[in-house]
Order: structure tokens, then sequence, then C-alpha cells
């Protein structure tokens, strides 16, 4: 097992955030001016694993300025040699931590339908993909066509916490 530790993002981070988001396919890779508005502006909700020196994966996240008890991770990524070592559920179990501590009593989330690994993740530690009308059922999970544009479908999970 890789030592590890998670901690909040400084603004620092942005680049290094940025270098190891190359390697999360099928996430979409953002430009590093999102990288950089996250560690500026949402440092109490995003977070960075840390380990040999360096940083070796992220979460970003925010609570909504619409609904004050609703937050959503925006992005979570980790290099390769950190996966599959339950690394990436307690970045997300810290994130829900650090929101409900702050009042929110929801998580929300969006991933690509092929992206097989993180609906097993997100399903595993109690995320539900939402239903609606306009969801098709896709392998046991609903799928939002279009969500984010034409041929842009995506998943989208939440979580009551």
């Amino acid at each position: 097992m890789l030592d590890f530790k998670i901690r909040n993002v400084i603004e620092e981070d942005f680049i290094k955030i940025s270098q190891v988001a190359e390697y999360c396919s099928p996430m979409t890779n953002e430009r590093k001016s999102i990288y950089h508005l996250f560690t500026k502006f949402f440092k109490k909700t995003s977070l960075v694993v840390t380990g040999n020196g360096e940083i070796n994966g992220f979460l970003l996240g925010f609570i909504s300025q619409e609904d004050p008890e609703s937050s959503y991770i925006h992005l979570l990524c980790l290099k390769h040699a950190f996966r599959g070592q339950n690394i990436a559920s307690n970045l997300v179990d810290e994130f829900i931590k650090i929101v409900s501590s702050l009042g929110c009593r929801k998580v929300f989330l969006i991933c690509k339908p092929n992206n097989k690994a993180a609906i097993r993740l997100y399903t595993k530690i109690g995320f539900s993909s939402l239903q609606s009308d306009e969801t098709t059922e896709i392998d046991g999970i609903n799928v939002f066509k279009d969500y984010d544009g034409p041929k842009d479908d995506k998943v989208v999970f939440f979580k009551s916490i």
C-alpha cells in the first residue's frame, strides 16, 4: 500500500493538478484556468492526495450557491499507481465530511457513461444514478442523453449525506 496524505488545495497546486489530470482519461481534461479557479476560490472543498513529495491525485468540489444544502464533485482523479487502494473513496469521504460540516445534505457529480471504473466506484460508495423521464437505462445505470450538449451523454450521481 502506498503512503499518502489528503489535504486541502493551495493556489500553487494548480499546475501540478493539471499535470496529473493529463493521465485521467476518460475524464475530461480542463483548461489550466479551471484548476486555478478551484485552487483559488474553492480551497475548503477541494483536496489533493500527496505522497513521495508529489501530488498524486485530486478532488475538486464546491457547494452550490443556489442550494447551500447541495454540493458537487467536479473532478476526481488519481495517478494509476494510486488506484484500487480506496484512496478515491477516502477523498470522497473527506469531501463529504467537509461539506456536511458546512450544512450540505446532498452530493452530486457527473461522469461519462463509458467511465466504467468511476461508475463502479461511485456505486460502491453509495451514490445512485439520478433517474428521470429524461434518462435511458444502459447497463443498469441511468444516462442523460446530450446532457452537456450534442453527443455528450452523462450519468448524474447523487448521495444523501
